[in-house]
């Protein structure tokens, strides 16, 4: 939620050899506006809507991690006619209380709008150990760079958006999800364990799980290569599935 299309680095230098790659920011984050007022899981499936009519996508390949992947589910079951398949990354259908705790502690760490704090917020949930341990000063330089110019009260209002999957889980609807589903969860997840995505495929018919063994939440970043490869591979089975 607080990372732009530059944490899809490693994924879409490795897919774009193979497909056409379409990256955005979500109302509120980073390169995309940021209005006033309430978000709503709607106005990003809308947003969505409006992004492939306009580049001319008429059916895509629908991949998103966690608040991404919550939107993926979402726009599957509203336009099922242009999603070909879906890939769910380290994402909820639910919201438990734990994790309504850590959201209302990254709600807070935002209304600070101080950059320090609110980093030290929510770093230490959304990295493994192994991961914060190894790149802690790579890290803390380029998250105190780049969030010095960061939007908070668009990110509390994400945020908020976010929770309202407590008051309506998406859960007893994702059986309504008929395109081929691929869920991946990160096997260290402190913000949305591999509970939540057994969940999501318990739910989805016929969908996978794959869990990425030493990996935080940040998977895509942390364990870049297990994951283009679970990408790589279901790609290409839906290639072939849309042969036959």
């Amino acid at each position: 939620m607080f990372m732009s299309t530059e944490s899809w680095s490693f994924q879409s230098t490795v897919l774009s050899r193979r497909y056409r790659v379409i990256l955005h920011d979500c109302r509120g984050q980073w390169r995309s506006s940021k209005p006033p007022g309430e978000y709503t899981f709607s106005s990003h499936v809308e947003d969505l809507r409006a992004l492939l009519e306009h580049l001319e996508a008429e059916r895509a390949h629908i991949i998103g991690t966690s608040y991404g992947g919550e939107i993926a589910m979402f726009f599957a079951l509203k336009y099922p006619e242009m999603v070909r398949s879906l890939s769910i990354i380290a994402s909820v259908s639910e919201i438990r209380r734990p994790l309504s705790l850590l959201t209302d502690r990254w709600i807070a760490a935002a209304e600070t709008r101080d950059p320090v704090k609110f980093i030290l917020g929510w770093i230490n949930d959304v990295y493994s150990d192994r991961f914060l341990e190894e790149h802690w000063s790579m890290l803390w330089r380029r998250l105190t760079s780049v969030y010095r110019s960061f939007d908070f009260d668009a990110a509390v209002r994400l945020l908020r958006c976010f929770k309202t999957l407590e008051r309506e889980p998406l859960t007893p609807k994702l059986g309504g999800i008929r395109a081929p589903t691929m869920v991946v969860a990160a096997e260290l997840d402190r913000v949305k364990p591999p509970l939540y995505s057994r969940i999501i495929s318990e739910g989805i018919p016929g969908s996978e799980l794959h869990i990425v063994h030493g990996s935080g939440h940040a998977v895509i970043i942390e364990r870049h290569e297990a994951v283009n490869t679970l990408l790589l591979g279901f790609l290409e089975k839906c290639r072939l599935q849309e042969r036959r």
